[in-house]
């Protein structure tokens, strides 16, 4: 007999509210039906209980607007952490110091007793945060002092293990003492049964850690400061001056973290924007613009906007690390993890000279920013962000003959994306293309193509992860949940299947999002990564740093050599020492360039900017094309504009524009050398509208050849 299927829900509750008078897109269903404790299928529910339940709701989120604030100004100690549901969740935040001298505090998260849990309670029922407030201070001081004593024997080992790692570390304490104290201010602890053991597990380390730094001999601090990793943080002059504070928007995609941290962006006086794509940067500059705005916009390859603008979108790697402003947005910072790119989210989070600096992206990256907060000195809060509309895992699979529109299907590969686009056109439907070969203004087009209905099914790689406005999508189909990345076929991340995920359902467009699979067997990973497990720790979780022009000049002069494979190999050998916190970033294929590039005879300054150039380095064309621009360089006269042919097959075009953006990135280095830069912008828009033109002509033309056969036979 067939098992009996339920519907979600949340369907229910969308009838209930609509009988209620609400409109569903007004009501956070996934937190009602989390308020409600309901399961995520088969519940009904009375609509007077949806009712009360919306009037406590209510309650709650007013009083977490008004009264939290309020109260933690008049009882400081106190922390408050507002649910999906709205419920709000307390504790007391009690310091004990473990040391007379110095700022070394033992910082204790403990949950209120119930006497202070029935004030707060009652403060929140009636949002008003005077309601017994002379009992409430006087219970959380007697919950301080109760602490404190229960906890005095862990606390005095603690203590006598740190006195004796003072002792033996001897005229390096002031270096041990900075290292554990900015440790025990980014480390609050829950107050628990097994206090005492955490306590001993997570400080051992850490103390290991103390004494490691403290013992560094002075000939290795100098050998680390002369490449500019030693003293890295410090080199960042600018942002060490303004004592930052860092704000970390967390959740998942389509939850507002980013939306909020432009809207803070926007009411600032000064600011940026650091874009993981150009299409992102180029969206944020608009959006600057429309708000009026005096805004610019940098990326590798153009300037645009106001000479001297107040407000600046642009790519990461182009982040200006010197020029003080007020507020900085960080977006995607868990791509601090990529091998090939992090390095550009550690130099801008650790460098960019904000007064706050708002950083957006998934919880996959907390300990990163947590770590990096500590190590300089500085303030984290971090902000949970919820998804606004529900996502919903279909349990039967979604082969392509039932693709629907409004749908996107996901490959991980250029291949795979045009292989599942033929059999769609072919099953009729028009398609809008999107995978990571494709530049950003086609992207862009392909993506609007689908937004305005001209294509009704879009097959796309995770391209579509960031930077698209993809408003109609109402379900991601994943085709595969797998992927090559670089190195070898992996199952995706939870993280990763998150993020495309997150794309179906956009607020406002759909009150929930459908998120499905080809196959039968992709269903579970699928499932589990929506659930929340989190993505497998890294083996390596070191930030990802590059060296600068100055850590380039410093190795090349002490080894005296003009080559830069070989000041790139010391560097990486040399430079990262046993427990930095650093790693280099894919140093071998920078390694392969520089060997192709010592054979121009440049400075090794430039040598390095040809090394960094962004050229697909798979591309055996790309690369001679690369070696040959370097030679002449070297000779001293002009690169003129490349001459291609509108004639050119899908690929020949894709290398084309990527050929000529990287012509525009060396122009802005090199003006003098490559100065043909009106032909190149024009050949680039060109070639970009050759692969347009093939996407719209192949998005429906096999089905029409279908749809004029049929005829025929009848």
């Amino acid at each position: 007999m067939a098992r009996k299927r339920h519907r979600p829900t949340v369907e229910s509750l969308i009838e209930v509210v609509g009988r209620l008078g609400l409109a569903p897109n007004a009501v956070d269903l996934e937190a009602l039906r989390t308020h409600l404790e309901l399961p995520e299928f088969g519940a009904e529910v009375e609509d007077e209980r949806v009712a009360r339940a919306l009037r406590e709701m209510r309650a709650a989120r007013a009083f977490a607007e008004t009264g939290i604030p309020a109260l933690k100004r008049t009882v400081p100690v106190l922390r408050a952490a507002v649910a999906k549901d709205h419920g709000i969740r307390w504790s007391a935040r009690i310091s004990i110091p473990l040391l007379e001298a110095g700022r070394m505090d033992l910082r204790i998260d403990a949950a209120p007793d119930p006497i202070s849990a029935e004030i707060l309670s009652g403060m929140a029922s009636r949002n008003d945060p005077t309601h017994r407030l002379d009992e409430l201070r006087a219970a959380v001081a007697e919950m301080t002092v109760r602490t404190s004593r229960d906890l005095r024997k862990p606390v005095d080992r603690l203590r006598g293990q740190i006195l004796a790692d003072l002792r033996e570390v001897g005229a390096d304490a002031a270096a041990y003492l900075e290292h554990m104290d900015r440790s025990l201010r980014s480390r609050p602890f829950s107050l628990n049964p097994r206090l005492a053991r955490s306590l001993t597990d997570a400080l051992t380390p850490v103390r290991q850690r103390a004494k490691a730094v403290a013992r560094e001999g002075s000939r290795l601090r100098r050998l680390r400061d002369q490449v500019g990793f030693g003293a890295y943080i410090e080199k960042f002059a600018a942002a060490r001056r303004l004592n930052r504070r860092i704000l970390f928007h967390m959740g998942l995609t389509n939850s507002g973290k980013t939306y909020a941290a432009l809207q803070a962006l926007s009411a600032a006086p000064t600011g940026a924007y650091l874009a993981p794509l150009r299409l992102l940067a180029l969206e944020n500059y608009e959006g600057l613009r429309e708000r009026g705005l005096r805004a610019g916009m940098v990326t590798g390859e153009e300037v645009l906007g106001e000479t001297d603008p107040t407000h600046t979108a642009r790519t990461i790697e182009t982040a200006d690390l010197t020029r003080p402003i007020d507020v900085a947005v960080i977006d995607e910072i868990q791509m601090l993890s990529d091998p090939d790119r992090g390095w550009a989210w550690t130099n801008a989070l650790f460098g960019v000279p904000a007064k706050t600096v708002i950083v957006c992206g998934s919880d996959d990256a907390l300990s990163y920013v947590r770590r990096a907060a500590e190590a300089a000195n500085e303030s984290l809060e971090v902000l949970t962000f919820e998804r606004k509309s529900p996502l919903v895992l279909l349990d039967e699979p979604v082969p392509l003959e039932k693709v629907e529109p409004g749908d996107a299907v996901v490959a991980f590969s250029r291949r795979a994306v045009h292989e599942n686009r033929e059999i769609l056109v072919a099953r009729g439907h028009r398609v809008a293309t999107i995978y990571g070969a494709l530049s950003p203004e086609v992207r862009r087009a392909e993506a609007a193509r689908f937004r305005s209905g001209e294509a009704n099914v879009l097959v796309t790689t995770d391209a579509i992860g960031m930077g698209l406005n993809l408003g109609p999508l109402k379900r991601i189909v994943f085709s595969a949940v797998c992927k090559w990345d670089g190195v070898e076929e992996r199952a995706l991340t939870n993280s990763e299947i998150r993020q495309i995920a997150g794309r179906a359902g956009r607020y406002g467009h759909h009150d929930v999002g459908y998120v499905a699979a080809t196959e039968a067997t992709a269903i579970e990973p699928i499932r589990a990564a929506l659930a929340g497990a989190p993505t497998a720790p890294a083996a390596d979780t070191r930030f990802y740093v590059r060296p600068d022009l100055t850590a380039i000049r410093s190795v090349a002069e002490e080894m005296r050599t003009p080559s830069l494979y070989e000041v790139m190999t010391h560097f990486a050998r040399a430079t990262f020492y046993a427990g930095s916190p650093f790693q280099p970033s894919a140093l071998e294929e920078v390694l392969e360039i520089a060997r192709t590039i010592d054979r121009a005879r440049l400075p090794i300054e430039e040598k390095f900017v040809f090394s960094v150039c962004p050229i697909n380095r798979r591309d055996e064309i790309a690369m001679g094309m690369l070696e040959r621009w370097s030679q002449v360089r070297a000779t001293g006269v002009t690169v003129p504009a490349l001459r291609a042919s509108l004639a050119g097959e899908l690929d020949y075009q894709e290398r084309t524009v990527k050929l000529a953006s990287a012509y525009l990135w060396l122009s802005r280095r090199f003006p003098e050398t490559f100065d043909d830069v009106e032909a190149i912008r024009q050949m680039r828009a060109r070639a970009n509208d050759a692969i347009e033109h093939h996407l719209r002509q192949t998005a429906t033309r096999k089905a029409e050849r279908r749809t004029r056969r049929t005829v025929g036979a009848w």
